[in-house]
């Protein structure tokens, strides 16, 4: 019996002395990055003069988190140095943390309270989440876009445990377009025409006539003119008959002037509508009072009413969507061009 329990206390302390040295060759859990992680997208064309946010562009299947990324070797598609995109910082006004815009801003100022000055290039990628960054604010004239080839640029992705290198992704930028809509030609940078005209005028008619016949006015009859006339942050509309004189925004008359456009200090004459603004124009992309459903452009829609046939009364209205990249001081003008309105009663 004695020889008994000393061959089972002999197994027993073997068994323990082969789980402790199990543990001690156990190998260490490290991060890692899975070979099936990849770019989702390797191909970057932003319009230019905007901010743009490229996002859900990696793929990091099973990696340990967190991933840093370092973009490499920005060069033009020839593999010549790119030091438009590489060498130049430029102040950029960006949203402060836990201040970003809600549509509800009282003014101007408390706008701009909620904004900061951050230094970027152009061209980025964001260092934990491998989202690309375009900048706008900045002068981007030298910048090599479509139909030229552009550039291209390596990326490193890497965690503790390891680093994989992506290659030859590409960055093709489209012209630069300050508004939209717009009569720009997107490969040559110019406009095609003094105004932006149907079908691409973004005017959409309600129950609006014609004075001269009395006849349903259709959007093709009117043309929309952007004008950049100074640095500053105002927008102005306005209204013009088929001889480019003004018509009164006053006979405009059940529109919602002061909820109009997020807007300050208000002006109102016989001749235009000016705001204080601030841009660009929406703000941010979130739907607002001010915007479309999207928050993707802002809406604006001009009222009146008149009485018809058989004293039937129409509330009449002009509505438009649009967005503006570029700050300054803007006007809009829409031009009747056949015939006025008819705003009188029948």
């Amino acid at each position: 019996m004695r020889y008994l329990y000393s061959l089972i206390l002999f197994w027993a302390a073997g068994l323990l002395l082969l789980i402790s040295s199990c543990k001690r060759d156990f190998p260490e859990d490290r991060d890692s990055i899975d070979p099936l992680a990849t770019f989702t997208r390797t191909f970057y064309d932003p319009t230019l003069g905007r901010n743009t946010v490229f996002s859900d562009n990696f793929n990091a299947a099973n990696s340990s988190q967190p991933l840093e990324f370092t973009m490499l070797n920005l060069r033009r598609y020839d593999d010549a140095p790119a030091p438009e995109l590489t060498d130049s910082i430029y102040p950029v006004s960006v949203w402060k943390d836990g201040g970003a815009y809600t549509g509800k801003e009282t003014s101007l100022a408390e706008i701009e309270s909620k904004r900061k000055v951050e230094n970027h290039r152009i061209f980025e990628i964001r260092k934990n989440s491998g989202q690309i960054v375009v900048w706008s604010g900045m002068d981007q004239s030298n910048i090599r876009s479509q139909p030229d080839s552009g550039y291209k640029f390596d990326v490193k992705v890497s965690n503790s445990g390891g680093v994989n290198y992506y290659y030859n992704l590409r960055f093709m930028p489209k012209k630069a377009i300050p508004y939209v809509p717009s009569n720009y030609n997107p490969e040559t940078g110019m406009t095609t025409g003094p105004a932006v005209s149907y079908p691409t005028n973004g005017v959409s008619l309600s129950n609006v006539q014609r004075l001269k016949d009395g006849l349903a006015m259709q959007e093709s009859e009117v043309d929309v003119y952007f004008t950049r006339k100074g640095a500053g942050n105002s927008l102005t509309f306005k209204f013009l008959d088929s001889a480019f004189s003004p018509i009164n925004p006053h006979l405009f008359n059940t529109t919602d002037w002061p909820n109009l456009v997020h807007g300050f200090d208000m002006k109102l004459s016989d001749t235009a509508v000016v705001y204080q603004v601030g841009y660009p124009i929406p703000l941010g992309p979130i739907p607002t009072k001010y915007t479309n459903a999207a928050g993707t452009r802002a809406a604006v829609t001009f009222s009146y009413y008149r009485r018809g046939t058989a004293g039937l009364g129409y509330v009449c209205s002009l509505a438009f969507n649009y967005a503006i990249y570029e700050k300054g001081d803007w006007e809009i003008a829409f031009q009747f061009k056949n015939s006025s309105p008819k705003f009188i009663n029948d």
